[in-house]
């Protein structure tokens, strides 16, 4: 059974963590010079994962200290799910983007799973 100040402190670390990758989503810009929300929407559109596109355009040592912060996640009990509804709570713009496509979700989930189980 978790404690109260245990689930306090996994709560207070989704957050974090969603700020954090709000703010990496943010930076999204297309090759065209889309940027922001409008690029979001090209590649949810799209059926292009957003979290798999803004993975492979970071360096290794940024994918190093992302897969090493969503482990620490894992292990303290956050999930994949947790982290991607609380980056729609803090941006809910975002939520019409992820629900337009029946399964669009589930792939952005998968697409952080996938990130985690790679070597390296």
């Amino acid at each position: 059974m978790i404690s109260f100040s245990g689930s306090v402190a996994k709560h207070f670390l989704v957050i974090k963590a969603a700020k954090e990758f709000k703010k990496e989503i943010e930076k999204v810009k297309l090759d065209d010079g889309t940027s922001g929300l409008a690029a979001l929407k090209i590649l949810a559109d799209a059926g292009i994962s957003i979290v798999g596109t803004y993975l492979q355009g970071c360096s290794p040592q940024e994918k190093k200290k992302h897969k090493q912060e969503l482990t620490a996640l894992l292990q303290m009990g956050v999930t994949a799910d947790m982290l991607l509804e609380e980056v729609v709570r803090q941006m809910p713009e975002l939520a019409p983007i992820i629900e337009s496509k029946a399964g669009y979700k589930k792939t952005e989930i998968q697409q952080l799973e996938v990130f985690l189980k790679e070597g390296g």
